[in-house]
């Protein structure tokens, strides 16, 4: 079983893949996916395998991503006084997030693309590939407001915070230095369609994250062509 959404997913889904992304917690919702009947921490502790205490702290991050179901009861042919008190167990939601490997966006393209050729309609002053880079821009401002801490960061904390706003996009991002390189398009197959437009969509969409994150100070996204593959877009450290 695994998990997936509509091309229409609300852009909350953001964090529940962000949670996914870390593979720990992915094999800890895998294994409860496999299950036909809630399990315990005990039995994620054992079936991973992982100590009981990290077990637990993993099953609730995705029980409040709304991933996991959560209800008690005690282990059967138990009941009555003696019984113990009723567990925590775990089941997979109806909440359905898209995970692919390597990862891809095309819901968040297609949005974007949407709504620009909708908008491109009564917007005749704006063609509908520049409404297009603003709505990415606007998409990606969003996904960052989330990563945002508390206090002025500093600019390797912004760098920090952007890999991890990234990584939950499906870039695959891997700093260098004062460089995040992003070893993933979310967007490959349109890419190939239309390099050109697909690419500075990507560049909005990524200073979009920064701007979110309020960074623009210190971290720049910039169009650096195709590097082996990867993606055409790549942060800097100002």
């Amino acid at each position: 079983m695994h998990p997936r959404t509509e091309a229409g997913a609300s852009r909350d889904a953001w964090p529940a893949l962000a949670l996914l992304s870390e593979p720990r917690r992915r094999a800890v919702y895998d294994f409860v996916a496999t299950r036909d009947e809630p399990v315990s921490r005990e039995e994620v502790s054992s079936g991973v395998p992982m100590t009981r205490p990290l077990a637990a702290f993993h099953l609730d991050k995705l029980a409040e991503a709304g991933l996991l179901d959560v209800t008690f009861s005690r282990p059967e042919h138990r009941s009555g006084p003696g019984a113990g008190r009723p567990s925590k167990r775990y089941a997979v939601s109806n909440r359905e997030v898209d995970l692919s490997l390597p990862p891809r966006r095309y819901d968040v393209a297609g949005r974007v693309m949407a709504r620009a050729i909708a908008e491109s309609t009564t917007r005749r002053s704006q063609t509908a590939a520049q409404i297009a880079k603003r709505l990415a821009r606007d998409e990606g401002r969003e996904v960052g407001e989330q990563y945002v801490g508390s206090g002025r960061p500093s600019r390797k904390k912004t760098l920090a915070a952007v890999e991890e706003a990234l990584a939950s996009c499906g870039y695959e991002p891997a700093v260098t230095d004062e460089t995040v390189q992003l070893r993933n398009c979310p967007f490959h197959s349109l890419r190939d369609a239309a390099p050109q437009l697909i690419c500075e969509l990507n560049e909005s969409f990524v200073a979009g994250i920064i701007d979110g994150l309020e960074g623009a100070r210190s971290v720049t996204a910039e169009l650096c062509g195709r590097i082996d593959g990867n993606c055409c877009v790549v942060v800097r450290a100002e």
